[in-house]
């Protein structure tokens, strides 16, 4: 079965260079960004034509950890992760990029593991062949296609690929297009009239990252197997944590909003890594620009609809000051985790002052490393699990 599987996927083949770990503060991989001229379709390259290349080259390590992680709830999970963490770290590269891949297979661990990029054309077999414990893997790819693309554990040559995904083994990359992001124009209300006034709406935004996945566990934390195959989770997550964005509604412990500010243009690179639809809807908002791949698919949405293991990037300008939640506006997900809170403060504080919040930092796990459009912000460490700090032993 497994060689069936894989034999379908076989693309192009990958090439073998030296790997290393880069970390920033957020405790995630974070890659400088820095752009070149993409010439030409995508064709196979040496390892000695990749090192002379002009093309950035970006290096990253993935560790597969076995760990015990704990939910808000006090729910256990024998967790599978990336570096330590549920999601595993977001990455970010330009388009054109060269990105080198280290997978190891931590020697404390006792499963086989494995890493799937969908950002990558190349060849399924090898490159996202089993890792034995305490053993490596290497692999190449250039970035071709910008958007937002998933990572995960592929587990023993696809058999148990659910389990290591469902337990915590997926992540996200992010490729920035080569050009950068344009901006678009803007329609909302003119403040004290009703009157529609539209507004150029810059390139340069504020920027979340949004993960949405399910657990499937039985009371001990293990994988529940029969529970995935009914599409009946125990919980739904979003970037790990069910709820961890509501500290007011469901006062989730430990829950933080994410802050920004009246006027903000804030790009959501959204990702579902469920076997359920993320029906994404920010209530008291619209979406007023929706790129699924590389082209536009919406202007001015309520909600829209991302399949499973696919991405879309979205605008959205906050006009007025307020609370919005964001939600998936499926119920039965909604009510299983996957729903948080947005503060909006005009210029006194308003909002945060009426709900006593005085830390307006967002949450390190809904942001990702900055590009080259991107208007940085106030950080604080928040996500599940603690990032790995890989030296080797």
């Amino acid at each position: 079965m497994s060689a069936v599987l894989m034999s379908g996927l076989i693309l192009l083949p990958g090439i073998n260079m030296k790997s290393f770990a880069i970390s920033n503060e957020q405790g995630q991989l974070t890659l400088a960004n820095m752009n070149f001229k993409l010439g030409g379709a995508f064709q196979q390259i040496s390892t000695e034509e990749a090192e002379e290349s002009e093309a950035p080259v970006k290096n990253v390590t993935f560790v597969a950890v076995e760990k015990n992680l704990t939910l808000p709830s006090g729910q256990e999970i024998a967790a599978l992760t990336w570096n330590g963490t549920i999601p595993g770290p977001t990455i970010r590269v330009t388009q054109g990029d060269v990105l080198n891949v280290n997978i190891i297979n931590h020697p404390n661990n006792t499963l086989i593991h494995s890493l799937d990029h969908h950002a990558s054309i190349i060849s399924a077999v090898p490159n996202f062949g089993p890792i034995n414990v305490s053993d490596s893997k290497q692999y190449t790819f250039v970035a071709t296609q910008p958007g937002f693309f998933k990572y995960h554990c592929e587990g023993n040559a696809v058999l148990t690929m659910d389990q290591h995904v469902f337990q915590g083994m997926v992540g996200g990359v992010i490729v920035d297009p080569q050009v950068g992001y344009t901006g678009y124009e803007g329609v909302g209300v003119e403040n004290g009239t009703n009157a529609l006034t539209t507004t150029d709406v810059e390139a340069d935004a504020k920027e979340v990252t949004f993960q949405f996945s399910e657990y499937y566990l039985d009371p001990s934390g293990q994988y529940d197997a029969a529970a995935m195959f009914a599409h009946a989770p125990t919980a739904a997550w979003i970037n790990g944590i069910p709820f961890g964005y509501d500290p007011v509604i469901t006062k989730t412990p430990n829950a933080t909003t994410l802050f920004f500010k009246q006027g903000d243009h804030v790009r959501f690179f959204i990702i579902n890594h469920g076997d359920l639809p993320t029906n994404f809807h920010i209530v008291g908002e619209l979406l007023d620009r929706v790129t699924d791949g590389s082209i536009v698919s919406g202007i001015g949405k309520q909600t829209y609809t991302i399949g499973g293991s696919t991405d879309a990037i979205i605008d959205v300008v906050f006009d007025q000051p307020g609370v919005y939640a964001f939600v998936n506006h499926d119920y039965s997900q909604l009510f299983k985790g996957q729903a948080g809170l947005i503060v909006v403060d005009g210029p006194d504080n308003g909002t945060s002052n009426l709900l006593g919040l005085t830390d307006d930092a967002n949450p390190s796990n809904a942001i990702p490393p900055t590009g080259a459009n991107s208007i940085p912000v106030n950080v604080k460490p928040y996500m599940l699990g603690t990032p790995l700090a890989w030296n080797g032993q």
